[in-house]
């Protein structure tokens, strides 16, 4: 009876998580054709006509994307490895693309990767807080940016979404200018801070608050020492899946402009961070399917290329996840454990 009482929730995590990405995959297998208003046959023979030396620039684009992201976790985690931020980076994603909120089980990996490596409890947990807003605020401008770009274009309800995008850029502007007003009444005597209620309570609440100014504090001496590495690793990943973008688009025939696919690309890049399916999958192509349909792109072509994106951003890597992350346990299983101290 026990042991049926624990195996239950993991088996419900994993049906959840065979759902969810079986959920993803009849999205992308079946919804992106339909959203780009086409069929499998029509489909099939676009895909048919894709040329070996086209292949081989998609695997070049994308294995530059991922390279590139090694950048943004070596700044974020001082003494790590761009080899060791490729092992974290595959096998972190792979997981992720697999699981619903996937995301968590990405953070475990990489915290138990890099914790095999010696690095501290408290600079992984910088790394990671790190990385996810970079992730997180460089998606989010980006796809506020796009879906301004697209204002007054027949894109359904890019309206609405422009709208919340000038919202998203205006925020940061506005938190700028009153910053100055806002810490010179923090410091303004007189200003005191509710006090924490008495008792155990009030000792959980200071650790937990001296706890996140000192990550707090560490994360901003990191950023003023890392930004432009942490900036232009997010850029380069960004820029190498946007001409993986194009390129899967030219590879199978649309003959959508530059600039409005560009734009597309941007303006979907929020949407890989719902969690209805692993990374987003079939719900980011279908979006971005109708939008490139919406600017004249031809139905079947948009389709192969939105499914040639997906294999090569999320499907591909869980396979070459499953590698790295075998070659890791098997480095890490051949080191000898350090010897425990001698007792006094």
């Amino acid at each position: 009876m026990t042991s049926l009482t624990v195996r239950l929730p993991k088996s419900a995590l994993r049906l959840l998580g065979l759902l969810s990405s079986a959920a993803g995959l009849v999205l992308l297998a079946l919804a992106v054709p339909k959203a780009a208003g086409t069929d499998w046959a029509a489909v099939r023979a676009h895909l048919g006509h894709i040329s070996g030396p086209q292949v081989a620039l998609l695997c070049a684009l994308a294995a530059a994307a991922l390279w590139s992201y090694t950048y943004v976790l070596s700044a974020a985690l001082p003494g790590l490895t761009l080899r060791q931020a490729l092992l974290v980076n595959c096998t972190s994603s792979a997981v992720s693309n697999l699981l619903p909120l996937g995301g968590g089980a990405g953070v475990a990996v990489t915290y138990a990767m890099t914790r095999r490596w010696g690095h501290p409890p408290r600079a992984v947990a910088v790394c990671v807080a790190l990385t996810g807003v970079c992730n997180v605020a460089a998606r989010l401008v980006l796809s506020a940016v796009g879906a301004l770009l697209l204002a007054g274009t027949p894109v359904p309800g890019i309206g609405w979404a422009a709208a919340a995008g000038g919202v998203v850029l205006a925020v940061p502007v506005a938190l700028a200018a009153g910053w100055p007003a806002l810490r010179h009444r923090r410091r303004t005597p007189g200003t005191h801070r509710r006090a924490a209620p008495a008792g155990a309570p009030r000792r959980i609440a200071l650790r937990a608050r001296q706890l996140a100014v000192r990550l707090r504090d560490e994360s901003r001496d990191l950023v003023r020492r890392s930004w432009a590495r942490l900036v232009c690793g997010m850029g380069a990943t960004l820029a190498a899946q946007g001409a993986l973008f194009l390129a899967c688009l030219q590879a199978a025939g649309s003959r959508t402009g530059t600039g409005e696919a560009l734009a597309v690309f941007a303006a979907s890049r929020l949407l890989t961070q719902i969690a209805v399916t692993p990374g987003g999958i079939g719900v980011t192509e279908c979006a971005a399917a109708v939008a490139l349909v919406a600017l004249g792109g031809e139905p079947a072509a948009v389709a192969s290329a939105m499914l040639l994106f997906a294999t090569f951003t999320h499907l591909l890597e869980i396979p070459l996840g499953a590698l790295t992350g075998a070659l890791w346990l098997l480095r890490a299983g051949r080191r000898r454990p350090a010897p425990a101290p001698a007792a006094p």
